[in-house]
Parts: C-alpha cells; structure tokens; sequence
C-alpha cells in the first residue's frame, strides 16, 4: 500500500471531521463485574505505518519475538457508559521494529484517550483516540520531531471499533490508513532531512490493534453495543 502526499492532503481536508457525540454505551466483557473499571491489552495485526507530507514514512513491523506495537490500558464496563469522560485510557504502548528509511527509529507517546463518539451499528462503533502525542526520534542522524494536535492535550485519531466475532475474540480497534487527525510536527530538531519532516508536517498513519480483556472469560475483549 503506497503511501503519498495527496493521502496527507486527504487528511488535512477531514481535519473538522469529528463525529457527534453520543449519549452513551453499553460496554460488556464476560466475566467481570459491572459496572468496574477493567484491564486490557492490546497488539498489533501487522505493521504499523506513518508518513508525513514531506516523504519521510515509517514503519514498524512484527517479527517473531515481538509485535509491532504493543498495549497496556483501561476500559470502563456497565450497562450505561457515558462517553465522555472517555471510555478507556491507553496508559502504556511499545512500539519495536520501527525504521524510516532504512534508519532504526524509536516512538515515546504520552497516555492516550479511547472514546465512542457515535451509535454502534452492526458490531462497529467509530473510536476516537484523543490526548495523542508523540515523539519519534532518529538516533542515527540524529533526528526527532513531536507529532500533537494544536496544544499537547486536543490531538486525536479516528478509527472504528469492532465488537469479538465470537466467545473468547479479540475486539478490534482500526485506524484505517489516512483516518482523519489533527496531528502535525511541532519541535522539529534542526538536523532532521527536510525529505523526512519539517516542521508543520501534516501525517497519515495506519494501524489495527486486538483488543483483549485481562479478567474477563477467555480473554474476549470488549463487546460495544
């Protein structure tokens, strides 16, 4: 799948393109009390991708011994979960196996945000990950650039959440290839190839994570409804 500027260009026209909130969420994982606060993990299901409009992309891929990017979190659980506050916190991510062209590249995000901003249909509710900051450095080089919404709290993803297709499934968060995002560049290192970011640099980034509850039956992650 290339990855292009005019996919930057697509991103930067859906910036406004945040869905209406909705009232409310039944949130269920089998096995645990209700209404709780409950653990979760996450990984990834193949590679992780970003670009930015100057040319540079990276990628993180899976390898035998680790994942591209794995998670540790929270979900809220009940029968009424009003969102906001957010639904769930991803307190702790580890991205492995990342590099832009051809350089080994390291990503340091803060804790980010999961909420439901729309009715669920059919199993699928649009997520929205928000408080998203990031730093991805190129030692190398060196190089490094934080890539945040207009201040280092309002930046966010869309994406979709997908509710386990049976008893003991993982749930699926997709942030499609060129979901929406108000995320660009910002504490650009002078040393940094104008061929791989500049500052102000909008981005397109891809990735699909397998939920999983830590106390719920099986595992199964969480079902949205």
């Amino acid at each position: 799948m290339a990855l292009t500027a005019t996919a930057v260009t697509a991103t930067a026209a859906a910036l406004t393109a945040t869905p209406a909130w909705a009232d409310g969420h039944r949130v269920f994982m089998p096995g645990v009390l209700s209404p709780s606060t409950q653990p979760v993990t996450g990984k990834s299901s193949g590679s992780i991708a970003l670009a930015t409009s100057s040319g540079g992309v990276m990628t993180c891929v899976d390898t035998g011994p680790s994942k591209a990017l794995t998670t540790t979190g929270t979900v809220r659980v009940g029968t009424v979960v009003p969102d906001p506050p957010p639904t769930g916190w991803v307190t702790g991510q580890f991205f492995s196996n990342c590099t832009i062209s051809g350089l080994a590249a390291t990503v340091t995000p803060q804790p980010w945000s999961l909420s439901l901003p729309a009715p669920t249909f059919s199993g699928v509710t649009a997520a929205q990950l928000g408080n998203v900051k990031f730093t991805v450095n190129i030692p190398a080089i060196p190089c490094s650039a934080t890539f945040q919404g207009s201040t280092s709290s309002n930046g966010y993803i869309n994406g979709k959440h997908t509710n386990p297709t049976s008893a003991g499934a993982a749930s699926t968060l997709s942030l499609p290839l060129g979901s929406s995002n108000n995320l660009s560049a910002t504490a650009v290192s002078a040393t940094c190839p104008s061929s791989i970011v500049r500052w102000g640099d909008l981005v397109v980034l891809g990735a699909v994570i397998e939920l999983r509850g830590v106390n719920s039956t099986a595992n199964e992650g969480p079902t949205i409804t």
